[in-house]
Parts: C-alpha cells; structure tokens; sequence
C-alpha cells in the first residue's frame, strides 16, 4: 500500500511541476472521484446490490494526449 500511494502523490508533483497548478488541481480532482467511486463500487458489492462491475455512467473520463496537443496549439482554449 505504501508504494502505491507514493506513486501516486509523486505523479501527482510531477504533473504539478510539468503542467502547472491547472492540471495538477484536474489531475487532483479526477484522482478523488476516482477514489470515490472505488469506494462505492465496493461498498455496493459488500451490501449485495451491484456485482462490483462498473456501470457505464462509472467512467472516469480522462483527457486525450491530442486534446492536450490541440489545446496547446491554440491557447486561446484556455
């Protein structure tokens, strides 16, 4: 458990370090609600009312390597 949490907050600084406060705070954000929804998967399986399979409305949606691409070509997107 401890080496992934220190993967996961070092990817965390590094995207801040990279990216900026901007996609460090999305990247932050994603990262809880995808936590919550872990929780909330497993809770469900726990109380018998889902088979622990996510639902579609579950996905996290994550941005696309050429949407950044598109975004820093025009930064007027920002």
């Amino acid at each position: 458990m401890d080496d992934l949490l220190i993967r996961v907050l070092t990817r965390l600084l590094r995207v801040h370090e990279e990216l900026g406060e901007r996609a460090f705070e999305e990247a932050s954000h994603r990262a809880l609600v995808s936590i919550a929804l872990a929780v909330q998967i497993e809770a469900d399986r726990r109380a018998g009312v889902s088979n622990g399979a996510p639902r579609a409305s579950d996905v996290v949606s994550l941005p696309l390597a050429s949407s950044r691409r598109h975004r820093a070509l025009r930064p007027d997107l920002d």
